[in-house]
């Protein structure tokens, strides 16, 4: 079992880790403290997936100016129709 303070001292540095942002001594004695404990090793899973979820979302934000390019090459649309419109034209449909 590990220290409270080793675990903390591990996880106040999880984040530098995931990003693979620590140094290679500091890395090391990180990934040897996630092969045996469980509950920090939990904390670095939950990391990596925010970090994969944003590394997506980075290249979602990248990719918007050319989707807003390609958006202006669709034709306008003539409007929105809102829910009174909506309820007018099936009054309209029904009253035939």
């Amino acid at each position: 079992m590990f220290s409270t303070l080793e675990c903390l001292t591990v996880r106040e540095r999880l984040a530098d880790y995931t990003l693979d942002a620590l140094a290679e001594e500091e890395a090391r004695a990180v990934a040897t403290h996630l092969a045996s404990c469980s509950a920090c090793r939990d904390e670095h899973y939950c990391l990596a997936a925010v970090a994969a979820h944003l590394i997506l979302l980075r290249k979602a934000l990248a990719d918007e100016p050319h989707r807003r390019e390609l958006g202006r090459r669709r034709p306008a649309r003539t409007r929105n129709l809102t829910l009174a419109h909506w309820a007018n034209c099936k009054v309209l449909a029904a009253a035939g």
